[in-house]
């Protein structure tokens, strides 16, 4: 099943310990099979990050929160406003 992860925060990674930066983007590599898509959130291209939004496969609901909660951002208290959502792909026409 696909499910999103939506991460509401104002994680700036300059702004942090680049060992915790370094651990995120670790922690992504590695499940890089159940996490494909990753990105930061902003509200225009020159805005502050506000939050980020990964696409997770996994097989249930709990299995994708372990998954997003288990980012070391999440485990350093960075992501206070975290929700995980299953995600239903809209069947696009194909042009």
């Amino acid at each position: 099943m696909r499910f999103i992860a939506l991460f509401f925060d104002d994680i700036q990674p300059r702004d942090l310990d680049p060992a915790l930066t370094s651990a995120h983007f670790d922690y992504l590599a590695r499940h890089r099979d159940r996490i494909t898509e990753a990105g930061g959130l902003r509200t225009d291209a020159d805005a502050p990050f506000c939050g980020s939004l990964w696409v997770i496969e996994a097989d249930s609901l709990a299995d994708a929160r372990a998954l997003a909660l288990g980012d070391p951002y999440c485990t350093a208290g960075l992501r206070p406003d975290t929700r995980i959502l299953q995600w239903n792909r809209a069947p696009l026409p194909k042009t």
